[in-house]
């Protein structure tokens, strides 16, 4: 049996948005504002609008076109999840819960669940769940920076 590398993570940063604000940033479009390079391609249903079934394609730089399907979107819960697959590299599971945090704040709490496809992948994979503490700390930095601030976004 060919057994590969699995991850499972979970954290969250506060953000200084209400929830109504700091929900929408986490969809396929919403990312655009603050993740440098994103640039998801609709395939279907057509447009950028959130909803589940929503299917689009990104480049993860040095390892291939993503293709994601929205599993949920659920703005009342402040609940978003998608999957996600790089042909022959890896998959992953997104899970996505933004709640009140205080006033004029909120609370991102994000899990990852990720799995190699291929030898190629182990270290890949492997990695991203050494790193997920800092990928948070990231997110949540790209966003005070680039929405709150509003600082210039710049590829990273």
């Amino acid at each position: 049996m060919d057994t590969r590398v699995h991850v499972d993570r979970a954290g969250g940063f506060v953000m200084a948005l209400p929830v109504s604000d700091a929900f929408p940033l986490f969809s396929a479009e919403g990312e655009r504002r603050w993740v440098a390079g994103w640039d998801p391609r609709y395939l279907s249903p057509n447009g950028p609008h959130a909803r589940e079934g929503l299917v689009f394609q990104t480049i993860k730089e040095g390892v291939g076109t993503a293709t994601w399907v929205q599993t949920r979107h659920a703005p009342a819960a402040g609940v978003a999840s998608f999957v996600y697959i790089v042909p022959d590299h890896h998959t992953a599971m997104v899970d996505v819960r933004v709640t009140p945090d205080g006033e004029n704040r909120s609370r991102a709490s994000v899990k990852y669940r990720m799995t190699s496809l291929s030898s190629d992948a182990d270290d890949f994979v492997r990695a991203f769940g050494e790193a997920f503490e800092d990928f948070m700390a990231q997110w949540a930095e790209a966003i005070q920076r680039h929405i709150v601030e509003g600082a210039a976004l710049t590829r990273e």
